[in-house]
């Protein structure tokens, strides 16, 4: 397969003789295959690893302090993970964290080293304090535990989500967020609502929003199911994306039926509303699918067959489902849209839908891409690649000559 990325390794390596047959390959390759930009993606706005993730996997963990002898550098203090002997910390020590470490010397940088990053294979992950020193140790205490017992350590975090430490909040965050739906709805208690309520209208940190609204439809309250459903309500009327996919799932958490009806007349049949709507919808319906209430995959498949049709170029997340789900309720629908393919859909979709009919031993339809001319593609394709195998080739006898 060929991309914007490698294609021009690729044509140094494919184009040679026989030029012409060679060349053909890749011209009709390019006038279906070549992939548009990819998607995107609506999930929590968090980093990957949190500093649990860092500790845990480092070869060496040092609590360190300014290097008197050399000013806005580390030393290390003690180590916490690791052997003894290592390599010198290759940090820079910020004015504010200095003035810090020189105002509060009990206080240390945690640093992590790590030998499979040989660019930048020091890390600082962390400043200690009374708090946050003990959980550092603890982390590392747990980790035999954890890799046998998971849940142990979303259950460990869990616990300090909205902590009055900085850091021991985000960590918790972060932790918890990446946690599979399942998992988190187990959580619901696990914060008072007036807690909740204060983050949820803390609005400079709305990009950590969406973990706290699945908590809320956690919630049996009338006040909290009322304040879900009438931020759907305001995400339909002015066509907002941002956390519909938390709002979502969290109101079908709520109120099953209702919430279905809603999003069936007011946005997966509407073929107008926008991909990022829909992709939001089918994020919510997907997880329920899944790992929530997974006894409306019924319903849900419905719903899927509603957005094949009003927005087909969306198939990638519903044909994966329907694949999980070992569901074959909806072979005609895909065998039609991969019949006569949208420009829109992706490269990844279509193989997924291939596969799709494969297992359902449906007859694969022959691909007609919408607005290709294939013969005229083909040619000026051709044409392009003429100067290039002739330079190429050039190029071979040139070196062949040496």
């Amino acid at each position: 397969m060929l991309d914007d990325r490698t294609g021009g390794e690729l044509l140094v390596v494919t184009i040679c003789r026989p030029f012409f047959l060679q060349a053909l390959v890749i011209a009709v390759i390019a006038c279906f295959w070549l992939p548009p930009a990819p998607a995107c993606q609506i999930c929590f706005p968090i980093p990957k690893n949190s500093t649990a993730d860092f500790l845990l996997s480092a070869d060496r963990v040092v609590l360190a302090c300014e290097n008197p002898d050399k000013p806005f550098s580390l030393m290390t203090v003690e180590v916490l993970k690791g052997s003894e002997d290592g390599p010198e910390i290759d940090l820079f020590l910020d004015s504010g964290t200095r003035r810090l470490l020189k105002a509060c010397p009990e206080r240390h940088v945690v640093c992590v080293y790590r030998a499979s990053s040989p660019d930048a294979p020091w890390l600082r992950v962390g400043v200690t304090n009374d708090i946050f020193a003990p959980i550092v140790r603890e982390i590392l205490h747990q980790s035999s535990l954890w890799e046998t017992k998971p849940k142990e350590r979303l259950a460990y975090f869990s616990q300090f989500l909205g902590h009055e430490d900085s850091q021991l909040s985000s960590l918790a965050h972060i932790e918890v967020a990446r946690a599979p739906y399942h998992e988190i709805r187990g959580l619901g208690n696990i914060l008072p609502r007036k807690e909740l309520h204060a983050f949820l209208g803390n609005f400079r940190m709305i990009e950590w929003h969406p973990l706290y609204l699945l908590l809320l439809g956690q919630s049996e309250d009338e006040q909290d199911h009322e304040i879900i459903v009438g931020k759907v309500r305001s995400a339909e009327k002015f066509a907002t994306s941002t956390q519909l996919a938390s709002l979502a799932t969290a109101w079908i958490e709520m109120e099953q039926g209702v919430a279905l009806d809603f999003f069936e007349a007011n946005y997966l049949s509407q073929p107008d509303r926008s991909e990022k709507e829909m992709r939001a919808l089918l994020m919510a319906l997907s997880v329920h699918g899944t790992n929530g209430h997974v006894h409306l995959r019924d319903r849900i498949v419905d719903c899927y067959r509603m957005v094949l049709s009003s927005h087909p170029s969306l198939a990638l997340q519903i044909v994966t489902d329907l694949n999980t789900w070992k569901r074959q309720d909806l072979v005609p629908e895909v065998a039609a849209i991969l019949a006569s393919p949208p420009p829109a859909l992706e490269l990844s979709a279509i193989a997924q839908m291939r596969s799709y009919l494969r297992a359902s031993d449906e007859p694969e339809p022959e691909i007609t891409p919408k607005g290709f001319n294939s013969g005229l593609v083909t040619l000026l394709v051709l044409l392009a690649l003429i100067p290039i195998g002739l330079a190429v080739s050039k190029k071979i006898r040139g070196g062949g000559s040496r």
